[in-house]
């Protein structure tokens, strides 16, 4: 659940809740922060200090924050927003927590981080490590069974290295996409963008690699920053939006065509169905969601 919390002489800030002691009548949150742990313990308060995140006094609770973290708080909402859309688009299905770890939301962080790089947060209580799982020796984790690492995912990020570096170093999808930004080739992915409301997103991002994605994010804000008002124009304002949702995919599609030497169609359908999981990463998978649920327990 999404809260607001108010901490010591700060204004009221977002929060998740993490557990409630309901006999005690207290959660355990968490702040919503730029450096925030999401396996940190929070701190403990009273169920009555919380409000939920859409309170009635949502908006005077904005305007307070704003007077001292304006872009902070933008940053947090946003981030909220993004969560909640995908939840109600299907793209994405679980806690904020596990949504804000997730490699789905990185695209959004990112470039969130990017625009406010140097954002002053209040300075909120920090979380502290999960606490071991009840019944266990102190200092002891509960054994799990053991997955040999998996080899798959690495595989795949140097075949993707190479769509990387067509788009990046080679400039090979740049005629492409001018062409979409002139409006002299048709693009489904603008058509989307341009059809679709203010918060919508869903980002598809293909590549799993944190650093492989941030070069390319980076190169076409470039390539949009380098076509001026076109581009602000066609992306009504929010280039953000514009570069995960037209030009991030389109530039995919057009380096997976060129370095498979498939059609454009062809190269669009590998990046719709996206990359395929081993069965070795899919027990990791459920390793880690028993890991996550004994620490629930």
């Amino acid at each position: 659940m999404l809260v607001w919390l108010k901490y010591q002489k700060y204004p009221f800030w977002p929060a998740v809740v993490k557990s409630v002691r309901r006999r005690d009548k207290k959660a355990s949150v968490l702040f919503i922060e730029g450096n925030m742990n999401p396996k940190g313990r929070g701190i403990t308060v009273a169920l009555r200090r919380l409000k939920h995140f859409d309170c009635r006094e949502k908006q005077a609770l904005l305007d307070q924050a704003k007077e001292d973290f304006d872009q902070a708080i933008g940053w947090c909402v946003s981030l909220i927003t993004d969560y909640r859309v995908r939840l109600g688009c299907g793209s994405f299905a679980g806690s904020f927590l596990e949504y804000y770890s997730a490699r789905i939301s990185y695209p959004v962080r990112k470039s969130i981080q990017q625009d406010v790089l140097g954002t002053r947060f209040p300075q909120l209580s920090k979380g502290d490590p999960e606490e071991p799982v009840a019944g266990s020796p102190p200092g002891r984790r509960q054994a799990c069974k053991k997955v040999l690492p998996d080899r798959s995912r690495a595989a795949r990020d140097r075949a993707n290295q190479k769509l990387v570096e067509y788009i990046v170093k080679a400039r090979g999808v740049e005629s492409h996409l001018r062409a979409i930004l002139k409006n002299r080739k048709p693009s489904r992915w603008l058509k989307t963008f341009m059809n679709s409301g203010q918060y919508v997103t869903c980002v598809e991002t293909y590549l799993e690699d944190e650093e492989q994605l941030d070069l390319v994010v980076k190169y076409l804000q470039g390539v949009c920053q380098e076509a001026g008002s076109r581009a602000l124009a066609r992306a009504n304002g929010d280039r953000v939006r514009f570069v995960l949702d037209v030009l991030l995919p389109e530039a995919i599609i057009c380096a997976i065509s060129a370095v498979d030497a498939v059609d454009y169609k062809t190269a669009e359908e590998k990046y719709i169905r996206g990359p395929s999981l081993g069965h070795r990463e899919k027990e990791i998978f459920d390793n880690q969601l028993l890991e996550a649920r004994n620490r629930r327990c």
